[in-house]
C-alpha cells in the first residue's frame, strides 16, 4: 500500500527540490560568469544596450583594383538585444566605431534604466519579470525602487534594492506594505473579531541568474533566467490566531514560502513600425495567496506568465503583461473571495541612462473582498 505523506512532508520535499534546482541555477550563473570574465567583449549585455546607437564596423581596406567596400546590412545575426542597436534609431548619436580588429561594443555606464521592477523586486514590468536582469552592465552598482499602487481602498507601497554581480546573478530584497482599507471592518463585521492589523507587511529576498545567455548557438535563442523569491509575511499567522485558526481553515499553511520562476525574453528587432519588440513568457510554482501577502498554501500550483513590451521612442516604452492567479484558498462569501488573473498595461520613461519613471494601470479582478478593475500605480527607479 503506498505511503501517505503528511502535508509538511510533501511541502518539506517540495523545498528540498527548489534547492536543488536554485543551486543549479547558480551553478549555471557561475559558469557563465567565467565565461565572460575569459570573453567579455563577446557576452551579451542585455539591459544596458536597448536604445544606444551601433557602432559601425570598420569598412575593409579596397585593394587597389578593387572599389571600396560595402558594410553588411543587418543580418539573423544581429537577432539580440547587443546588436539591434542599430534598428532602434541612430538619432540618439553616442557609441564611438570600435578600432580595427574589435567587435563593436556598447559604452560602459550608457543605455536605459530599464528593465523596471517588478512588485515582488525583481527586473522586469510592473507585475511580471523579464529575463533581462537589472543593471547588469559592467562594473554597475546597486538599483533602487519605489513603487505605489493603489488598489481601490487599499494601497501598496514596496521599497527594493538589487545587485547584479558579473551581469550573471542577481541579488535583490523588496520591502512590500500594504494598506487593508476596509477588509479589517468586514472582517469584524461577519465575526466579531478585531484583527489588530490595518496593514501588512511582506518581506522579499530574490535571486535570479541567467542561465542562458540571448543569442547562444543560434540567433533565435532568448535569454533564459531561473529565480528564487523567498517570501515572509508575519502578520498573517498572528490574525489566525486571532481569528482562532480561522484563516488556516481556508487553507492557509504558514506564513512564509518560497516561489521557483523560469522566465525567458527575445527581443525582436524592426518588427513594430521599425522599432524592436520584447516578448516574455514565463513558468511560476509558488503556494502564495495573492502573491503571499495573505500567507502560504500547502501545495504548489504551476501558472504562467508573459508580457510584450514595444520602445515606441528612445525614451519611451509601453508594455502589457499578464500574469495567470490560482486560488490556493477555498471562497469565504463575500469576505474572502477567488483571486483572478492580473492584466496591467505600463508606460515607462527613459529620464536619463540612471533613472526612469512608469506608470501603469490593471485590472487585478478578486482582490480579497473586493473586485479590482480599475487598479493604478507608479515607480520610480534609480540605478547607482
Amino acid at each position: 500500500m503506498k505511503k501517505a505523506f503528511p502535508p509538511e512532508t510533501r511541502v518539506a520535499r517540495w523545498h528540498r527540490w527548489g534547492t536543488v534546482c536554485m543551486a543549479w541555477v547558480l551553478v549555471c550563473a557561475g559558469a557563465s560568469a567565467a565565461a565572460l570574465a575569459q570573453d567579455p567583449i563577446n557576452s551579451p549585455d542585455a539591459t544596458r544596450s536597448l536604445y544606444l546607437p551601433a557602432a559601425e564596423e570598420p569598412a575593409a581596406e579596397p585593394a587597389v583594383e578593387q572599389g571600396p567596400a560595402i558594410e553588411p546590412a543587418l543580418t539573423l545575426d544581429a537577432l539580440s538585444m547587443d546588436t539591434i542597436v542599430g534598428a532602434i534609431g541612430e538619432e540618439g548619436g553616442g557609441g564611438a566605431a570600435a578600432p580595427a580588429g574589435e567587435p563593436a561594443k556598447a559604452p560602459a555606464g550608457d543605455g536605459p534604466c530599464l528593465p523596471l521592477f517588478t512588485v515582488e523586486g525583481t527586473g522586469g514590468g510592473l507585475i511580471v519579470p523579464m529575463a533581462y536582469l537589472v543593471n547588469a552592465g559592467p562594473g554597475a552598482g546597486p538599483t533602487g525602487g519605489y513603487t505605489f499602487v493603489k488598489i481601490g481602498k487599499k494601497t501598496i507601497h514596496q521599497a527594493s534594492i538589487t545587485q547584479t554581480i558579473l551581469g550573471r546573478l542577481e541579488l535583490g530584497y523588496a520591502l512590500v506594505t500594504v494598506d487593508l482599507g476596509d477588509f479589517p471592518r468586514d472582517v469584524q463585521k461577519h465575526t466579531g473579531v478585531d484583527i489588530g492589523f490595518s496593514h501588512i507587511v511582506m518581506h522579499n529576498f530574490n535571486v535570479r541568474g541567467l542561465v542562458v545567455p540571448e543569442g547562444t548557438c543560434s540567433p533565435y535563442m532568448p535569454a533564459i533566467t531561473g529565480g528564487v523569491t523567498f517570501k515572509y509575511t508575519p502578520a498573517v499567522q498572528e490574525i489566525d490566531r486571532r481569528l482562532g485558526r480561522g484563516v488556516r481553515a481556508l487553507g492557509m499553511e504558514r506564513s512564509n514560502g518560497t516561489d521557483f520562476t523560469l522566465t525567458a525574453s527575445k527581443t525582436i528587432p524592426n518588427v513594430c513600425f521599425g522599432r524592436p519588440v520584447m516578448v516574455t513568457g514565463g513558468l511560476r510554482f509558488s503556494q502564495g495567496a495573492q502573491l503571499g501577502l495573505l500567507g502560504f498554501g500547502d501545495a504548489y500550483r504551476l501558472t504562467a506568465e508573459g508580457s510584450v513590451c514595444v520602445p515606441v521612442t528612445d525614451w519611451m516604452a509601453i508594455a502589457y503583461e499578464y500574469r495567470q492567479k490560482k486560488n490556493p484558498y477555498r471562497r469565504l462569501g463575500s469576505l474572502v473571495g477567488e483571486e483572478d488573473s492580473w492584466h496591467t498595461l505600463c508606460l515607462a520613461f527613459i529620464l536619463n541612462e540612471h533613472c526612469a519613471l512608469a506608470c501603469g494601470w490593471g485590472d487585478f479582478g478578486y482582490m480579497i473582498n473586493h473586485r479590482e478593475e480599475g487598479v493604478w500605480g507608479f515607480q520610480f527607479k534609480y540605478e547607482f
